[in-house]
């Protein structure tokens, strides 16, 4: 038999020391660099897609930009997942989105997926935490070239070099992908830049500082109805959306340690983002011109995170201690320009926004097998917001939340292999500005924050010295979610009431269930389970006709989502994987009733071929994907919306189709020892 490797993972909010996963009181999904490798995924979504807890579809129709959250949320009309890359929060302040496309794929060394309100990483993580830690220059010089090509026109070429100089590390990354698009009309142009130092005096002393900058234009296909999807998957119902960004951000990071047990971990970070978004939409009514619409914005950001953190025995057992504070100043505007049948509209804002967050936590072992975790988070969100439109005069918005969350998790540790956990957590997300100030019959500053009180059992083990499995139950209560809802929905009556409002309360429960094995040198595999159910728990009126009743189905949260990996080395350098995905039917988006029929379920099969060898001064690698094997026609979202285009304003399915059967495949030269 072959030992599976030790799981280790960071237990606060910036890493430190790793810790044993069995130690933690939740179930944490680690991706390594080489899990991702194996998998063939071309994209950070990609990766993440096997694990349990992932809510994964394409709204928009691009590859690059498929939607991600955690445990029964749906990331409509706000992601709920955040998430870090080496300690700073990359979410967008305008809608919390994450523009994975702006991470240099290839940098990445690890994916922790921490499901559940991880209480001192702060707001907006309601369906839990994706911290990514990127590479950095290791004891050997090296210098990395790949070539992947494929199916729509898929092209990628990355370029990395690392390696050691005395006390200082480097590490570089060059990236260009260019593909077609499975759809007509959604093709994508990305080029990354990436560079990373590392300055290591002595075992106590650590800094880096990294540059990244990435570019890139992503054409968006977008929804097609129903009976246009059936005939032409690959059709473009109203051609031209695209998005197209502009990326700079620095970051800087140190860790110190200190007497008496103590270390010192700051990190601090810069962030420009200019965004084009330019969308193409149909008629607001039959029979008249398309809709346009074209929205410049530019984001700066700029804080960091100070945390101290204390390893030592307390009354003889053993304690860790940690007190961090981190910082944010978010200023983002942004112009919109559109036409429509109603004639001209323009729309301007300008946003600050001041984040202070305050955390401590504790993790005490009670006893040799019993350790507590306790936490306690404290934030403060004030936002202002100036704005004007076509139809509102100037005006501003002023909005301050304040929010404190406990956490708390005991585990048992059965013995040294297995252990069981319980723990309570509570999450919060703050309104948008757009969901409080600026738009004109919807905001609503009167908006209370969206709350939930989050329960989790779980255990972990590990199977002899082959394997390791783990299961979980959670149940999160949710409070004060958002919802843009109208008794009465005619905007050219006089009694017309829409507006966003926090509806009663939601829920999300289910169970994870993981496992993963090496039988011996031959063969590794992994299966992962996830049964959610996302629910409405109080009636409200969506609409004119549509009254939610509770006990209905929040839409696109599939119940069942099963992923089975298997990797096959009949000789040395030879790997064979197989990957099979299974999604359960979801409702559409905008089916908050369950009335219409749901998206079918989908079963996906990948395949990847690889052989790596020795090679004078280094390793060559080739390696050959399939993906869809089965050639599966089905679509991963889908919306109940009017088709004024075709349709004569019938309310009808709109589907996202995705890909069929696609191939790729390239070579990679690692150049070692340089």
């Amino acid at each position: 038999m072959i030992e599976t490797r030790e799981v280790v993972v960071s237990s606060t909010r910036l890493p430190d020391a790793p810790v044993d996963a069995r130690t933690l009181p939740a179930k944490v999904t680690v991706i390594t660099a080489e899990d991702i490798q194996k998998s063939g995924a071309k994209t950070v979504q990609e990766a993440m897609q096997w694990a349990t807890g992932i809510v994964m579809y394409d709204l928009v129709g691009n590859a690059f930009q498929q939607t991600i959250d955690l445990r029964g949320f749906n990331g409509q009309p706000v992601p709920s997942t955040s998430v870090f890359v080496d300690g700073q929060r990359i979410n967008d302040p305008d809608f919390n989105t994450i523009n994975f496309d702006l991470i240099p794929f290839d940098t990445i060394e690890r994916i922790e997926i921490i499901p559940g309100p991880a209480t001192i990483y702060g707001k907006n993580a309601m369906g839990g935490v994706v911290n990514i830690i990127t590479k950095r220059g290791g004891e050997k010089r090296q210098v990395t070239g790949e070539a992947l090509f494929g199916s729509w026109g898929r092209q990628r070429y990355t370029l990395n070099a690392s390696g050691p100089i005395g006390k200082f590390d480097y590490y570089f990354n060059l990236g260009k992908e260019k593909e077609d698009g499975y759809r007509d009309d959604s093709g994508a142009n990305i080029s990354r830049v990436n560079g990373r130092v590392g300055y290591r005096p002595s075992e106590e002393t650590d800094i880096t500082i990294s540059y990244t900058y990435v570019t890139d234009k992503l054409y968006q296909a977008g929804a097609l109805p129903l009976s246009v999807a059936a005939v032409n998957p690959r059709a473009n119902f109203t051609p031209g959306d695209f998005t197209d960004n502009d990326s700079n951000v620095v970051r800087l990071t140190g860790r110190q340690g200190l007497p008496l047990g103590f270390s010192l971990n700051v990190n601090g970070f810069y962030r420009q983002l200019d965004q084009t978004q330019f969308g193409i939409g149909q008629p607001f009514f039959p029979g008249s011109i398309l809709s346009t619409g074209q929205t410049n914005s530019n984001t700066q950001s700029y804080g960091g995170t100070v945390q101290l953190t204390q390893v030592t025995p307390l009354f003889g057992h053993q304690n860790n201690l940690v007190f961090g504070a981190d910082m944010q100043r978010n200023d983002f505007g942004s112009m919109l320009a559109s036409t429509s049948g109603f004639g001209l509209f323009n729309n301007r804002t300008d946003t600050n926004e001041n984040i202070l967050g305050l955390y401590a936590q504790d993790t005490l072992s009670l006893l040799p097998q019993l350790i507590l975790t306790a936490g306690v988070r404290y934030d403060q969100d004030s936002i202002q917001t100036d704005f004007e439109d076509s139809f509102t005069p100037p005006g501003v918005g002023e909005k301050s939340f304040y929010r404190t969350n406990p956490r708390a998790g005991l585990t048992y540790l059965i013995h040294s292999d297995s252990s069981v956990y319980f723990n309570y957590s509570q999450g919060f997300r703050v309104p948008t500005f757009l969901e409080l100030f600026p738009v004109v019959g919807q905001s609503n500053q009167f908006l209370k924050p969206i709350t939930s009180d989050n329960f989790e059992i779980g255990g972990k083990t590990r199977l002899w010295n082959w394997g390791e499995a783990s299961l979980s139950l959670f149940q999160s209560n949710v409070r004060n979610e958002i919802y843009f809802t109208c008794t009465n929905c005619d905007v050219f009556s006089g009694g017309y009431d829409g507006l966003n409002r926090n509806i009663d309360s939601t829920r999300r429960q289910g169970l994870e269930a993981s496992f993963k094995g090496r039988y011996n040198e031959y063969f590794d595999g992994v299966i992962n389970y996830t049964y959610t159910e996302a629910t409405f728990q109080s009636a409200f009126n969506i609409s004119t006709t549509k009254t939610i009743m509770p006990g209905n189905t929040i839409p696109l949260v599939p119940k069942n989502r099963l992923s089975v990996t298997g990797n096959v080395h009949p000789r040395e350098g030879l790997t064979l994987s197989l990957i099979g995905l299974y999604v359960g039917s979801q409702y559409y988006l905008n089916d908050e009733t369950n009335t219409q029929p749901q998206l079918s379920s989908y079963f996906l099969l990948n395949g990847r071929l690889a052989y790596e060898r020795p090679v004078p001064g280094g390793r060559l690698t080739a390696f050959l994907m399939l993906n869809n094997i089965l050639n599966q026609k089905y679509s991963t979202s889908g919306t109940i919306a009017s088709n004024t285009l075709t349709g004569g304003g019938a309310l009808e399915q709109f589907v996202v189709p995705a890909p069929t059967f696609a191939i790729y495949g390239g070579l990679s030269y690692r150049f070692e020892g340089l």
